[in-house]
């Protein structure tokens, strides 16, 4: 069980680097906090002031009586004027360990996507992040729809701000983050992902200071991408560690999804490609309609991509978008719902690819669209 302690103006703390070339721990003071951030004066050794960049991973330690609450935080910013200062991340929770070696995750980047619209793609993505916080992990949905962002509206969010006003550097990514029913955060995005490309390496590097938070809060990140086949949404599917494709039954939505398993493959893509079948009568149809789109796939691209699911088609899906709540939380032990959570079960279970993150997504994100 862990134990929650409060930080406090004047309260000294131990910092040290988590690097392969960790430093020695030094010691700083706590002179500021807000709900999300902590700040401290940058420490000195011998008179040298210990100055590190921007990103960085720090383990900090605070002593309160015999006990180490030990949590692994990073530099936001950093201020050089007449009270040298860092601002880090403030954790979720400080827990008391007897270790003095924390693992470092990275976030499990997911894109969902469909070859057209209208396959039920963001009600999926909604339903499953809440199964997957069901299962004690910690989800953000990214709606990097750029054309119709609407995550917000379907879970009835009141988002104020966006990613525009990240990279602005109005707000920190904290400060845009929404909770969300379920258990899960939002991070309303729309059409500030297309800025990227106006961006000053200096913004960038702040913008990437920022999203490496998420790496020390979020177990999972499931980018909401646009549907068909633009470059804009290829570009998400690329970047990404693994690709969802939701499809339905129909001829039409099965030919569509093809079509962008064939884009993303022209493009030399290496991202675990997995299929969900949405509104299927029953079991029987959505494996008939999966092994027919599998099948073409196998045959002419010589691609082999992974089935892990399908969503019965019910009344009650049409009826939690009218009431603007998620079908997982209105009706739990209904079909869908279990559907969607046998489809998060198998995705946790499965062995994840190799993951370089937030920070290594938007590189990724940052060269694709600049044509590098």
């Amino acid at each position: 069980m862990s134990d929650a302690i409060s930080l406090i103006i004047g309260q000294p703390l131990q910092i040290k680097t988590l690097t392969p070339q960790a430093t020695k721990p030094y010691t700083s003071r706590i002179v500021a906090e807000t709900p999300h951030t902590v700040t401290v004066s940058i420490p000195y050794d011998q008179g040298r002031i210990m100055l590190l960049p921007v990103g960085s991973r720090l383990e900090i330690t605070i002593k309160q009586g015999l006990r180490d609450y030990v949590f692994n935080s990073e530099i936001i910013s950093r201020d050089l004027g007449e009270t040298k200062t860092y601002t880090l991340m403030r954790p979720q929770a400080i827990s008391r360990t007897t270790s003095r070696t924390l693992k470092e995750g990275m976030s499990r980047v997911i894109a969902v996507t469909s070859g057209k619209g209208g396959v039920g793609k963001t009600t999926f993505t909604i339903n499953l992040a809440i199964a997957l916080a069901a299962q004690n992990k910690r989800v953000f949905i990214i709606d990097a729809d750029l054309g119709t962002a609407n995550v917000d509206v379907l879970l009835r969010l009141s988002a104020k701000y966006n990613i525009t006003h990240l990279l602005a550097g109005d707000k920190s990514l904290l400060d845009i983050a929404v909770p969300a029913p379920g258990n899960i955060a939002v991070i309303p995005g729309g059409s500030g992902f297309q800025a990227l490309t106006q961006m000053t390496e200096a913004q960038f590097g702040r913008l990437i200071a920022s999203f490496n938070q998420l790496d020390g809060l979020a177990d999972l990140i499931l980018l909401d991408t646009g549907a068909g086949i633009s470059r804009d949404v290829s570009n998400f599917l690329l970047a990404a560690d693994e690709t969802i494709i939701v499809t339905t039954p129909e001829p039409h939505a099965i030919t569509d999804a093809y079509a962008i398993i064939k884009v993303t493959h022209s493009l030399a893509c290496q991202t675990k490609q997995m299929l969900v079948v949405n509104r299927a009568e029953n079991r029987q149809e959505a494996e008939i309609a999966a092994n027919r789109l599998l099948g073409t796939v196998n045959r002419y691209l010589g691609k082999e991509i992974e089935y892990i699911g399908y969503i019965e088609d019910d009344p009650l899906v049409s009826k939690s978008l009218k009431q603007q709540q998620p079908f997982l939380l209105s009706a739990p032990q209904s079909v869908p719902s279990r559907n969607v959570s046998s489809i998060a079960a198998r995705l946790l279970n499965k062995p994840a690819p190799a993951s370089s993150g937030m920070s290594g997504f938007l590189g990724k994100m940052l060269s694709l669209m600049k044509g590098r």
